[in-house]
């Protein structure tokens, strides 16, 4: 590509005219002539034609010669292509992505890479011409606002991909540029894991891609904690809650006894070791006791490596004040040995139980409750039905005791996409239970779990046929028939018991089983997905869902400054909106108190410290961005080569060098032939 001054159209148009005008003058002879007096005519015309011959090439020579001068006037430049572009001289609208992650903080020889990013940077800054337009861009979107700032750049710990940056810069280009000739320079370590993302949106036209590389390509080992889960459904204080860590070794070498550690609250409450394999996720489980109800904050640690950065992952656990269980009665249901379970349990506090007969249920404010027992259901009513459908989709959990009309209970199960029942007189007991369910967790202990269950003696019981829904049998009377069935649906859970909580069924409700099955269920279903808070990403914008409070909603980030995020009203709740630049956790108030505490960690894409060869960084980008991508291999002192890479190489030497040579062409020629 070539960039000249428009001018150069004038001046062609005024070296070339000249002949042009000549060369429409010329004649050829009409005829030949034989006599004698047309024999010296003939070589007279030839005289002349030889005349005309040296005219014609001595102007041309000058022409050439005149084109070449404009050409060293206009002042021409070469950026790698062969179309010609008439821009003006090369001044450009340049961006300057400089890649920030924490991958950056690697150090060498040489300093940090950012460091070494930083002076090259400052490189390019110092080589712009007068009339070139310089925008400074992190890669985390931030726009700096001058080159001053471009050294006290710290590092960012939101992730984004190289291309994704690139884009970026093409947008400040195309909305703030105003010179056609358009360059993003790209400054970063090529970490393979961040260099490219799944959008394959190209750039437009005429943009300019230069990537300078920073640091080496080898393979540093590093162990990153990708991701941390609150395993247990039901927590409580003084209950072992399992918490899985994953880790992954990004080194090629195997760790034995790698320490993995957790923390509550700043307090170590467990440790564990496990062995990793390069490139193989393991998840370590370990079991903590939170003391107190409310939100807890937690992280779970690792060995100090190549990242320390990604050594700790944050957590948080929510044991809730108060559980608000809705007992709904059917006309002719007996609740009294399910309301003496859970108020034989409710006196260590965390369950406030509600009792309504069925024919109230359609006025009850159901979002209150954080479970419901519906007890031998009557007929439901359309209106009944959906009011359920609606708060099992929301997260709600249900359980359902069958009556004797089985159809309400049918009605229901054709909504979840579950079986169907039916009501059947025979005498049973239990047979088996799915012991490592959460249901059952530290309700049990292992000698126990290989011994059979209490021998429950059942006399009736609503035979179920499980269905297309995701189902779990948690009991199973003999013959494989389930006695506790859970279902998902939606964001909820359903819990099915086979037999109603009276003594004309079974004898389960004077056993020992009975009352932790029932507290058990209630802290199950009434966990939805409170158990552990949101997890967000560094970078990341989100929205969450706060329930009404009364008070100004604010943000306590994990640096320790306090933000106001975008929020709106919806129907019983408040929707927040908004980003974390650091990890850690970020505190919800309203007013004076806290409500809600979130999680922050960083991109696991970060853990992985290897690198793309540059050659090969610069043939992806350009297959994917679809525009040139230039690698520029420079130190902060290599200014010739920034100045090529910022304009091209100017050829107007080059001109200037033909035109003297045309020039003693038709010195020479109009010499030699005038001595003739």
């Amino acid at each position: 590509m070539i960039f000249v001054n428009p001018l150069v159209l004038i001046g062609l148009i005024a070296a070339v005219l000249p002949l042009l005008v000549h060369l429409f003058n010329f004649r050829r002879p009409k005829r030949l002539e034989y006599s004698s007096l047309a024999l010296l005519r003939s070589i007279q015309r030839v005289a002349v034609q030889r005349v005309r011959i040296r005219n014609w090439l001595l102007l041309l020579l000058r022409t050439l010669a005149l084109c070449a001068l404009v050409f060293v006037f206009a002042r021409p430049t070469l950026v790698g292509s062969s179309s010609m572009q008439f821009l003006g001289r090369s001044n450009v609208s340049a961006v300057l992505a400089i890649d920030g992650s924490l991958s950056m903080m690697q150090r060498d020889a040489e300093g940090t890479r950012l460091e070494q990013a930083k002076a090259m940077a400052q490189s390019i800054v110092e080589s712009a011409a007068p009339g070139d337009e310089l925008f400074i861009m992190r890669t985390d979107e931030e726009q700096m606002d001058a080159a001053n700032d471009l050294m006290e750049l710290p590092p960012t710990y939101a992730t984004i991909a190289a291309t994704s940056a690139i884009r970026q810069a093409a947008e400040l280009l195309d909305q703030e540029a105003t010179h056609l000739n358009k360059v993003i320079y790209y400054v970063g370590d090529l970490q393979e894991s961040t260099l490219t993302d799944s959008v394959q949106t190209p750039l437009k036209e005429g943009v300019r891609v230069m990537l300078i590389p920073v640091g080496g390509m080898e393979v540093r080992a590093n162990v990153g904690i990708t991701d941390v889960r609150v395993v247990s459904r039901i927590v409580d204080p003084g209950t072992p809650a399992a918490v899985e860590a994953t880790v992954v070794n990004h080194g090629r070498s195997p760790i034995e006894d790698y320490a993995v550690s957790l923390y509550l609250e700043d307090r170590r409450v467990a440790q564990t070791s496990v062995a990793l394999v390069p490139d193989v996720p393991v998840r370590a489980v370990l079991r903590g006791v939170p003391e107190t109800r409310g939100w807890t904050a937690g992280y779970v640690t690792t060995e100090d490596d190549g990242l320390a950065e990604d050594n700790q992952r944050h957590f948080t656990l929510n044991v809730p004040e108060r559980r608000d269980i809705l007992l709904v009665q059917g006309a002719r249901a007996r609740t009294e040995h399910v309301e003496l379970a859970l108020s034989l349990r409710n006196q260590s506090g965390g369950l406030q139980t509600t009792k309504i007969s069925q024919r109230t249920l359609a006025a009850a404010p159901l979002s209150r409750y954080s479970a419901i027992f519906l007890v031998g259901p009557d007929a439901l009513s359309s209106g009944e039905v959906g009011r359920l459908d609606q708060y099992v989709q929301d997260g709600g959990g249900l359980l359902i005791f069958p009556g004797a009309d089985p159809a309400p209970v049918n009605a229901l199960m054709e909504i979840f996409e579950a079986g169907k029942v039916t009501v059947q007189e025979w005498e049973t007991s239990i047979e088996s239970a799915d012991f490592e369910h959460p249901l059952f967790e530290g309700v049990f202990t292992a000698s126990e779990r290989t011994q059979r269950l209490e021998a429950v003696r059942v006399y009736r019981a609503a035979r179920y046929v499980p269905g297309i829904a995701a189902e779990q049998t948690l009991i199973t009377l003999l013959g494989e028939v389930p006695l506790l069935q859970e279902i998902q649906y939606e964001d909820g859970h359903v819990l099915f018991l086979a037999v109603a909580p009276e003594l004309s069924w079974s004898d389960l409700p004077v056993r020992g089983l009975f009352v932790p099955l029932m507290y058990r269920a209630a802290h199950y279903l009434s966990a939805g997905g409170s158990v552990q808070g949101e997890k967000l990403r560094t970078g990341q914008e989100t929205t969450i869902r706060i329930p009404a409070v009364q008070g100004q909603i604010t943000l306590q980030m994990p640096d320790g400054t306090q933000q106001m995020p975008i929020q709106r009203q919806v129907f019983g709740a408040n929707l927040i909106t908004f980003e974390a630049d650091s990890p850690g956790i970020t505190q919800v108030w309203a007013g004076n108190r806290p409500v809600r505490l979130v999680s922050v960690g960083l991109d696991p894409r970060e853990s992985r410290l290897s690198y793309v060869d540059p050659e090969a960084a610069g043939d992806l980008l350009e297959g994917t961005l679809g525009v040139p991508v230039a690698v520029l291999e420079v130190d902060s002192e290599n200014e010739t080569a920034m100045r090529q890479a910022r304009g091209g190489i100017e050829l107007w030497r080059h001109f200037l060098v033909l035109a003297l040579v045309l020039l003693a062409a038709e010195m020479m020629i109009a010499f030699r032939w005038r001595g003739r």
